[in-house]
C-alpha cells in the first residue's frame, strides 16, 4: 500500500470524527489540558547540551526537529532545529492537529491514575513516525497556519518498524542502537550517577568490541570510592556498574571500590531504633510509643542521604523510599556474584522494608505510606488493599527479585510484579521526581523477562514515546515532559546524553549479556575471566598481521575474549594493545581460533 492510497483509507475512517470534532471545537484548542503550561517549564530552558538553545521544556516532536507546546488535540510549534526534517517546512506557531490523514485524539497523560496514559496527540504522533518510517519516510502533517489549513510534508528517513519481538531480532533496534553508541562516545560527559550507570551498562552489553571499550572506561574512571556523607542515589548506581564491570571483565581494580562502598550501604540503611519522629509534631493523634512502633518499621530502608545524615538534622524530612532500597539491594546481589564481603543482614532489613511496601497486587510504595505519611497505618492492612500501579518500581522490583535466586520466594514476587506490570503499564513513563528513570528501569524489567506476551503488550504501547523522544538526526534522545509536578528530569544535566544512555540500555536487551539483562538467571554469575576469556603470560612472541597485509608486528597473545572478539597482544616494546578480532589477517584469526578451542 503506497501512502496516498493509506492516507485516503485513513480519511475515509475519520470522516465522522473529523466533522464532529471541527463542529465541536475545531483543532481542538478550546479543550483543557490537566496542565497547559507544564508546570511554566515550556518557558524555562535547560542550560546545557544541545537543548539548551530551545526555549523551555517543550514536547520533542520526535525525528522531525521540531518541538511545541502540548494541547488537549494539537502541538503549537515553538522551535524548529536547523536544517532538520521540519526546518523550511514548518513555522513557529503552527498548530499540528493531525498525521498522515488522522487527527490527533485528546489528550489523557496526567496525575497518578493508571488510566491516565500516552493516549493523544504524544500517541498519535510517534505511531505515525512508525508508520511513516516503516515505508517511504514521509510524515504528512495537518497544520493550521494562521487560520489556513493545510498538508505539508516532513521527510523522516525510512528506518523500517520496530519488530514484534522487540527489542529482539529487530533490525531498526539494532540501526538506532548503532547510531546512539556513536552520539555518547562522540558526545561524552554531562552525566550524573544514574546517566552514567546505565550508560556504562548500555555500552557493556554491546557487541561492538569498541562500544564495549569504551564502556569499560568510561566504569574505571569511576572507580573512585564516594565519601561517607554521599546520597544513597550515587552509591546504589555506581555499585551497578563496576559489579557488572568486573562480571564482564574479571578486572579486580575495581574490587576495592566496591568493598567501600559495602561500608558505605551498611552506613546509609535505616536502623532501629529511629525514634526520630516526636508525636507532638505529628498531625495524627498518637503516642510516643505507638509512633516509635511504627516508624520502626523504617529499618532497612534507604532514604535520599545516608540515615547518620537524617538523625543529625534533628528528625523530619524524606523518610526511606523504595528506588534507593532496590538499588543497594541489586548492589548488593552483584557484588556477592563478585565475591565482595558484607554483612548478611544489611539486605536482609532491606529485603523487609521492600517486603512491608508493596501490596498484594504487586504495587510497591514510595516510601513509607504503609506507616507513617497519614498517621500510623496498620502495615497488614495496607498491604491487602489498595490496586495496581507504579508500574516502573515493579520494573525494578523485578529485578531485584531476579538477582536473589537465593531467595525461596524470588519467582513469586517476579511473576507479582509482571502481573502488576501488565495492569498498570500505561503509568510507567509517569514516575514521580525522575520519570526518565522510572521508565527505564520499568522497561528494563519487562525485557529483562520471559514473558513474551507482556513484552509485545509494552513494547506496542510505548513504542511511541520511543519514535516521540528521538531527535532529527536520529541519533539521539530526549526526555518528553511528564506530568508529575516533582519531575525535573529535564534539567538534570545534559539531558541529550543522559535520554540517549538511558534509550541506548533498553535497546542493549537486544542480545542480553549482563546480569540485569537477566543473561545467568537462576544461575550464579561467573566472573569472565574464569570461563571465556583465555589468558597466558607464557605464549611466545609472533607476528601479526592485519586483514589486507598492509601492516605488521610482533607480539605475545596476552589474552582472547571470544565473545567479544577483542585480542590483547603485548608488543616487544612492553606495550598491551587490544585489537578487534575482525582487523587481523586470516591466518591470525585461525590461529586464536585453535588456541580457544584448546582452552
Amino acid at each position: 500500500m503506497n501512502l496516498s492510497q493509506r492516507n485516503s483509507i485513513n480519511r475515509a475512517r475519520q470522516c465522522v470524527f473529523t466533522l464532529a470534532a471541527v463542529f465541536l471545537c475545531g483543532t481542538g484548542a478550546a479543550l483543557a489540558v490537566k496542565d497547559e503550561d507544564n508546570q511554566g517549564r515550556y518557558e524555562k530552558p535547560c542550560t546545557t547540551g544541545p537543548d539548551a538553545e530551545v526555549p523551555g521544556f517543550l514536547v520533542n516532536m520526535g525525528p522531525t526537529g521540531a518541538r511545541g507546546i502540548l494541547k488537549s488535540r494539537s502541538y503549537v510549534v515553538k522551535h524548529i532545529f536547523s536544517k532538520s526534517p521540519a526546518d523550511g517546512v514548518l513555522e513557529l506557531e503552527d498548530e499540528v492537529y493531525g498525521a498522515n490523514g488522522k487527527r490527533f485524539s485528546e489528550h489523557t497523560f496526567g496525575g497518578t491514575n493508571i488510566r491516565n496514559g500516552l493516549e493523544g496527540p504524544m500517541m498519535d504522533l510517534g505511531l505515525a513516525i512508525e508508520d511513516s518510517e516503516g515505508e517511504d519516510g514521509v510524515l504528512e502533517l495537518m497544520v493550521n497556519r494562521g487560520g489556513k489549513k493545510m498538508e505539508v510534508k516532513v521527510q523522516l528517513e525510512a528506518l523500517g518498524r520496530f519488530a514484534e519481538t522487540f527489542p529482539r531480532n529487530c533490525p531498526k533496534t539494532e540501526l538506532l542502537k548503532k547510531r546512539a553508541y556513536d552520539y555518547l562516545i562522540d558526545h561524552p560527559g554531562g552525566l550524573d550517577s544514574q546517566g552514567r550507570c546505565v550508560a556504562i551498562l548500555s555500552m557493556l552489553g554491546a557487541d561492538d568490541p569498541k562500544v564495549v571499550r569504551e564502556g569499560e572506561k568510561l566504569a574505571l574512571d569511576w572507580n573512585k570510592p564516594y565519601g561517607k556523607d554521599t546520597w544513597s542515589w550515587h552509591l546504589g548506581f555506581q555499585g551497578i556498574a563496576l559489579a557488572e564491570y568486573y562480571l564482564q571483565t574479571g578486572d579486580r581494580k575495581v574490587l576495592s571500590t566496591l568493598e567501600d562502598t559495602m561500608e558505605l550501604l551498611e552506613g546509609a540503611q535505616w536502623k532501629t531504633p529511629i525514634n526520630h519522629y516526636k508525636a507532638e509534631k505529628v498531625k495524627a493523634d498518637v503516642d510516643q510509643a505507638t509512633l516509635d512502633k511504627h516508624q520502626n518499621l523504617y529499618e532497612g530502608g534507604f532514604g535520599h542521604a545516608p540515615y547518620s545524615f537524617i538523625v543529625k538534622r534533628g528528625g523530619g524530612g524524606y523518610g526511606p523510599m523504595q528506588w534507593p532500597t532496590c538499588l543497594a539491594l541489586m548492589t548488593w546481589q552483584l557484588a556477592g556474584r563478585c565475591g565482595v564481603e558484607f554483612d548478611p543482614y544489611a539486605p536482609e532489613r532491606s529485603y523487609q522494608f521492600l517486603e512491608y511496601g508493596t501490596n498484594a497486587k504487586g504495587k510497591v510504595a514510595y516510601g513509607g505510606e504503609f506507616t507513617l505519611n497519614n498517621g500510623p497505618v496498620d502495615p497488614a492492612a495496607w498491604k491487602a488493599r489498595g490496586g495496581h500501579g507504579f508500574s516502573h518500581k515493579s520494573g525494578l522490583a523485578y529485578i531485584v527479585h531476579m538477582l536473589s535466586t537465593d531467595r525461596e520466594d524470588s519467582d513469586e514476587l517476579m511473576n507479582l510484579h509482571l502481573t502488576n506490570i501488565d495492569a498498570a503499564y500505561r503509568d510507567m513513563a509517569n514516575g514521580h521526581a525522575c520519570g526518565l528513570m522510572g521508565f527505564t528501569w520499568g522497561l528494563a524489567g519487562v525485557y529483562a523477562s520471559d514473558d513474551e506476551k507482556l513484552q509485545k503488550k509494552v513494547t506496542d504501547y510505548y513504542k511511541a514515546y520511543l519514535n516521540l523522544a528521538r531527535c532529527h538526526g536520529s541519533d539521539s534522545y530526549v526526555v518528553l515532559p511528564n506530568r508529575d509536578y516533582a519531575d525535573g528530569s529535564y534539567y538534570r544535566r545534559n539531558i541529550r546524553n543522559h535520554t540517549t544512555a538511558a534509550v541506548a540500555f533498553i535497546y542493549s536487551y537486544s542480545s542480553p549479556k549482563l546480569q540485569v539483562h537477566g543473561a545467568n538467571k537462576g544461575e550464579v554469575a561467573t566472573v569472565a575471566t574464569k570461563n571465556d576469556f583465555m589468558e597466558s603470560n607464557t605464549r611466545s612472541f609472533r607476528q601479526f598481521t592485519n586483514a589486507d597485509g598492509t601492516r605488521s608486528f610482533e607480539g605475545s597473545l596476552v589474552a582472547f575474549d571470544h565473545r567479544l572478539g577483542i585480542v590483547r597482544i603485548r608488543q616487544r616494546n612492553g606495550r598491551t594493545v587490544d585489537l578487534d578480532f575482525n582487523v587481523l589477517s586470516a591466518a591470525d584469526q585461525e590461529y586464536l581460533r585453535e588456541l580457544a578451542n584448546e582452552e
